[in-house]
């Protein structure tokens, strides 16, 4: 009877005195508790306006505090980045889910709507740059000129929509408070590391047509290519673009991809 109470007692001491599991929680983060100065844009214009037709066409309002346009392209969701650096410490592809898996599990809102702005940021700061094209058949002149147009112009207006919201705390939450395997373990490693956050959720822009006014009257050459409203081939990219003539002084330009807007980082921690 002694050895039961004994056993009884060494049991229940074990069951109240063993360590709690710790979860893993999310904590948000304002600019100043990062380097943010690369997520600024020249003209502080664009986040009020961009946040003003997020929250018109999607009907709330996304606490966003870092504006993704011009580093859309090195930062994705899931990203375990160094605060101060920004340097990428880890991906969400070393979670050990395939791509189609993961995204399965987001929580994505997206709206059928479209907003007209103007914004008054360059091309530039969305497509690169470097950023050129080449027409479908034209020669080295006619190319010459379009590229002059789209990086001296002023765009005058942006249509954008539909607008796509992705969170992926929820996934995220529950595969680092069961990740057993190697890459994921060193991934939860580096998302725990109070000098690094992670880019949990943003705000993209599924098509945007850019109104191009030109400071001289278009060529006849020029004119005549986008009559035609060509399809421009870009290498390598993940949008597709089409060019369409207005008038003698207009350009309308529509891409057609996945543009992240905007973005929130935040710290991971055990609770």
């Amino acid at each position: 009877m002694k050895e039961v109470t004994i056993c009884l007692l060494v049991f229940a001491c074990f069951s109240s005195c063993s360590t709690k599991k710790q979860n893993i929680d999310f904590v948000a983060l304002q600019a100043s508790d990062f380097n943010s100065a690369p997520f600024d844009l020249p003209s502080g214009q664009l986040p009020a306006s961009a946040k003003q037709a997020h929250d018109s066409c999607m009907g709330f309002s996304f606490d966003a505090n870092a504006i993704l346009i011009r580093t859309g392209d090195t930062f994705f969701i899931g990203s375990v980045v160094n605060r101060q650096s920004l340097a990428v410490i880890r991906r969400s592809n070393e979670l050990g889910l395939t791509q189609k898996q993961l995204i399965s599990q987001f929580n994505v809102i997206s709206e059928p709507c479209y907003e007209k702005k103007v914004l008054n940021f360059p091309l530039r700061s969305t497509l690169g740059e470097n950023f050129s094209l080449q027409l479908p058949g034209a020669d080295e002149s006619t190319n010459r000129k379009i590229n002059e147009v789209l990086q001296t112009s002023v765009i005058d207006e942006i249509e954008s929509g539909p607008w796509v919201y992705v969170d992926m705390k929820d996934v995220l939450k529950n595969i680092l408070d069961t990740v057993m395997s190697d890459d994921g373990l060193r991934y939860k490693s580096a998302a725990l590391d109070s000098a690094n956050m992670v880019l949990t959720s943003l705000e993209a822009v599924t098509y945007l047509t850019f109104v191009i006014h030109t400071k001289d009257e278009i060529s006849p050459s020029l004119q005549a290519a986008l009559r035609s409203e060509p399809f421009v081939p870009f290498p390598k990219a993940t949008f597709t673009i089409q060019l369409f003539y207005s008038n003698s002084k207009e350009i309308k330009m529509a891409v057609n991809g996945f543009f992240p807007a905007a973005g929130q980082f935040m710290r991971v921690i055990t609770k």
